[in-house]
């Protein structure tokens, strides 16, 4: 079982994603199967997933968590089997282990990034399971508000001349803005065209809708205070060179049967909202105003 992570509130956040997998991977009609999902969880993750839900209306961080895994399953396995794409980074990796339950095609390299104290708990467990992964995993430890990350993915064996897949899940809700934007300068950098990136993120009326209030007061008594939105995904994308396709939880691609709740149009103004983000590689970014 993983020890408590300390040191940077956001990280144990990755406990609470696993807990909802390990419970999806209960269910008769799971829509994905995480055998490593409950001992990275621990009974601090499974106690926070209890929290959180209590704090939401029901079926809330749980089952986004769900959905969220399962639509960021789908487009980092159509990258590679549609797109030929062989080089997978996840920023912020987590208590992610899509290295060792999807089928990846053969010559995949996958590099987690992430603190060194996440990286350390979760290969614990890894080691321990015995359970081996199915594509070319590297890890690579870093703080990616900090650190000259860049070069250490490149030293880690990363090519930034050939496409890649990016998926940043779980993070941009806890930057600042300059964080956000220098986050998605930098995977530019390293992405080459026909590179795809996925990212989820809320908008701005959800930091501020009395509604979701008790969920985002929780997670900032834990020192994880939500900070970034955007209620305009698409420009967010296109100022840094990307081409973006933005779906809500519950619409088309993004429901899988799950998602019972109404999912009101992107033109009614003024309503919190999540956003599920696939983009591609476009060109140049704009200039910096």
């Amino acid at each position: 079982m993983s020890g408590r992570l300390r040191g940077n509130p956001v990280a144990p956040t990755s406990r609470w994603m696993a807990a909802a997998r390990a419970r999806e991977s209960g269910r008769e009609d799971r829509l994905f199967y995480d055998p490593l999902a409950a001992d990275l969880a621990g009974p601090e993750g499974f106690a926070w997933l209890d929290r959180m839900e209590t704090a939401s209306r029901p079926g809330g961080p749980g089952l986004y968590a769900v959905i969220r895994t399962r639509f960021f399953d789908d487009f980092l396995l159509d990258a590679c089997e549609r797109s030929g794409v062989r080089q997978v980074v996840l920023a912020a990796a987590g208590m992610d282990t899509r290295a060792f339950r999807l089928d990846w095609p053969p010559q995949t390299r996958f590099f987690e990034m992430d603190l060194p104290e996440v990286l350390e708990a979760k290969d614990r467990v890894i080691e321990s399971s015995g359970i081996e992964e199915r594509c070319g995993r590297r890890t690579v430890a870093v703080d990616l508000e900090k650190e000259d990350w860049p070069e250490a993915l490149l030293a880690s064996g990363y090519d930034a001349q050939r496409p890649s897949a990016w998926l940043v899940e779980g993070l941009v809700l806890y930057l600042g803005g300059a964080d956000v934007r220098g986050l998605l300068g930098k995977i530019g950098a390293l992405a080459t065209s026909g590179s795809l990136l996925g990212l989820d993120v809320m908008n701005r009326n959800l930091l501020l809708s009395p509604g979701a209030w008790p969920q985002m007061a929780a997670l900032a008594r834990r020192g994880a205070r939500g900070r970034f939105g955007t209620n305009d995904p698409e420009a967010l994308l296109a100022h840094h060179g990307w081409t973006a396709d933005v779906t809500q939880p519950g619409e088309e691609g993004a429901n899988f049967g799950r998602w019972a709740g109404p999912v009101f149009p992107r033109r009614l103004p003024g309503l919190p909202r999540s956003f599920l983000v696939r983009a591609r590689r476009s060109g140049a970014p704009e200039p910096s105003r």
